[in-house]
This record gives structure tokens, C-alpha cells and sequence, in this order.
């Protein structure tokens, strides 16, 4: 039977193994990865202001795959060769189709993973005063911002550092988010202070070329989507692509297993961003449109339901 491995529990091998598990193809599908749980980033802002419990903020894979039909093995990826995934501690296993979805470069001081990340909140809230600097002013990085606020109280001092902040986002959002910073007394700066516990809410450029129909290059059976893939074209680095490319992917691998011609990838004009402010609101936009107040925090609270519980 051939053997399909999923490996890195990203948005967009999630995406495919939930797909996978509607056709049930004849062949064995594994997911692999490091650690029984798929934290959900999305869901992470929610969590640190105490609003959901970390049940609610991940995936558990051992019952996402037996839902789907599929075999888990908790292993960190080491590499692949020659029809074989590499794991670290673990013998190498074969593969007929491989996907990765292993998320983007660690960084020193990043988010991922988020089990660490909670690890040193936990250090900063028994810290008397922590100053806090968050390099990234991005969607993702303002949204932590706001959320650490209401996490670690008024008497930590919290910088948020990035050029441009918020890139593609309407004027008028923009404006509702730096009207929710300073109110949280957060202060914007072009360069982060000496002596601040550093926080990095970025995403590195990633180094494995992927063509549109998402195959490695230079690889025949060797897929890669999300913030490990890197196309000709640069994209947002966003859940929301992950997702769409884990449609593609899903498709692709079935096709490639049944010698048909692969799709491509094509990217959304425009995507749905939305950031959670606190106190139940949010600011969301779509292109040019955006939107703010409680209506739009249930939206992203919908959404983040969807995404856990669906199989």
C-alpha cells in the first residue's frame, strides 16, 4: 500500500489530512509530529487573556487522525532523503508522497513554539515590572501586544517595534488599532530599548522553493506549503493562505498518486485579517473594507471554533 506522511501538524497538512480523510484513498496515511498537540496561533491572543482554556487553543492529533483515518506518530523531523522522512531519537520511514507543513524557522525569543512561549509568560507574570519588547508590529504581533496587556497588568511595560506596522491593512483599521495601543498604554517605537525581555512576532523568509503546483523543487514527490514553503511570488505570511494551500495540496497528492495532472496554486486578491482588541472587540478588513466593534469578535471567535473542531 503506498504510504502518504504528513509531516509537521501546520494549517495546511491539517487542512489536507482533513480532506484526505473525506476520500479515504487506498493508501496509509500518517501525520507526524513533534509533540501530541497542534496549538492553534489564532486562538493563542484568547488564551493569554484568560477568555478560553488550553483545550480550547489546540488541536489534539491522536484523535484528529483516528477521526480521520489516518496513523500519528509524535516525532521531530530531522530531514528526508531518498523516499525516506528522517526523525530525530527514530528509524527512517518510507514515503510514496510526502507534505510538510513544519511551520517557519525557530527563532531565538519567537512565539513557536507556543509551548515555550506560555512557559515564559508564566516567568513574566511573577515578574514584579517585567518590561516587555515585541519585535514585529504586524497583525500578529499588535494582537499579542493587547493580549499580554490584559495578561501581565498595568505594571508591565510593553513595546511593540516594526516599520510600516500593519502592511495592507485600510487606513481607518489602523487607526481603531492605534487608539486600542495607547489606550492599553503600549507604546510604538521605530527601535526596541536596552534590557527588555524580547518577544519576536515574525515570520523569517523561508528557504524550500516550492513551485505553484506546491512541489519542492526539484523534487517529484516531495510537497511543502505554508510558513516552511517559500513561492516565486512573495506571500502574507497567514494561516488564511496555509489554509487555501492545504486545499491544493490535498488535491495534489491524490492526483499525483493517480499520475493525473497537478493544480496550482493561485493566491486570494485579498485576504480576511482580524485582530482581537479586547474587552470582546475586535477590527477586521478584507481588501479595502474593514469593520471593528463586538460583532466582528464574534466573526473571528466563530471562525476559530470552526477551525478546531472540524475533522
Amino acid at each position: 500500500m503506498k504510504q502518504i506522511i504528513l509531516a509537521g501538524a501546520g494549517h495546511a497538512n491539517i487542512v489536507a489530512l482533513r480532506r484526505l480523510a473525506r476520500v479515504r484513498p487506498a493508501a496509509d496515511v500518517l501525520l507526524v509530529n513533534d509533540g501530541r498537540f497542534a496549538w492553534y496561533t489564532g486562538a493563542l491572543p484568547a488564551l493569554l487573556r484568560g477568555e478560553v482554556a488550553a483545550e480550547a487553543a489546540r488541536i489534539d492529533l491522536v484523535a484528529l487522525t483516528a477521526a480521520c483515518g489516518a496513523r500519528f506518530m509524535n516525532a521531530r523531523v530531522a530531514g528526508y532523503a531518498d523516499g525516506f522522512l528522517a526523525l530525530e531519537g527514530a528509524e527512517p520511514v518510507p514515503f510514496d508522497v510526502l507534505a510538510l507543513s513544519t511551520g517557519g524557522v525557530k527563532l531565538e525569543g519567537g512565539v513557536k513554539p507556543i509551548a515555550g512561549f506560555l512557559a515564559r509568560v508564566g516567568l513574566w507574570e511573577a515578574q514584579a515590572g517585567v518590561r516587555l519588547g515585541i519585535l514585529g508590529a504586524g497583525a500578529a504581533g499588535v494582537e499579542l501586544a493587547l493580549a499580554l496587556r490584559v495578561r501581565l497588568g498595568a505594571g508591565a511595560e510593553i513595546f511593540v517595534a516594526g516599520a510600516g506596522g500593519l502592511p495592507g491593512a485600510p487606513a481607518g483599521a489602523r487607526a481603531v488599532v492605534r487608539r486600542a495601543l495607547a489606550a492599553a498604554s503600549i507604546v510604538v517605537v521605530a527601535a526596541l530599548p536596552e534590557g527588555v525581555e524580547l518577544l519576536r512576532a515574525y515570520t523569517d523568509v523561508p528557504e524550500l522553493r516550492v513551485g505553484d503546483d506546491l512541489r519542492v523543487v526539484g523534487e517529484a514527490c516531495v510537497f511543502a506549503a505554508g510558513d516552511c514553503a517559500r513561492m516565486a511570488a512573495a506571500l502574507p505570511r497567514s494561516g488564511a493562505i496555509a489554509v487555501r494551500q492545504g486545499r491544493v495540496l490535498a488535491t495534489n497528492i491524490l492526483r499525483l498518486l493517480r499520475g493525473e495532472i497537478l493544480q496550482s496554486f493561485s493566491a486570494p486578491p485579498a485576504i480576511l485579517a482580524i485582530i482581537g482588541l479586547g474587552g470582546g472587540r475586535a477590527v477586521g478588513w478584507y481588501g479595502g473594507f474593514w469593520w471593528h466593534g463586538r460583532g466582528v469578535m464574534r466573526v473571528k471567535t466563530w471562525l476559530d471554533n470552526r477551525w478546531l473542531v472540524g475533522i
